[in-house]
């Protein structure tokens, strides 16, 4: 076995990163095959987008990947949002 180092780390939470975000839109496929519609993204689909950015930006600051802080650090900053809306609508 090799070293467990915070790079190996990084790919680890890279890849976790990109099966969250993937995964994250199941519960929307599904939902649109069983005629379900939505005003707004399932609480799953976004929190499982906000995990994979949280990933994608530990990984990106690890390896002082600027471009992917920036994007990952935005793409968390209007999920967090989204995720705040479907928590606590405004009725």
């Amino acid at each position: 076995m090799g070293k467990f180092t915070s790079e190996r780390l990084s790919d680890i939470a890279g890849w976790l990163g990109i099966a969250s975000i993937q995964g994250a839109t199941m519960p929307s496929i599904i939902g649109s095959i069983s005629g379900h519609s939505q005003t707004m993204p399932p609480l799953s689909m976004v929190a499982l987008v906000w995990f994979g950015l949280v990933l994608f930006l530990y990984r990106g600051i690890v390896r002082a990947d600027t471009v992917a802080i920036v994007s990952n650090a935005i793409g968390f900053v209007l999920n967090t949002i989204l995720l705040a809306l479907i928590v606590y609508p405004s009725y």
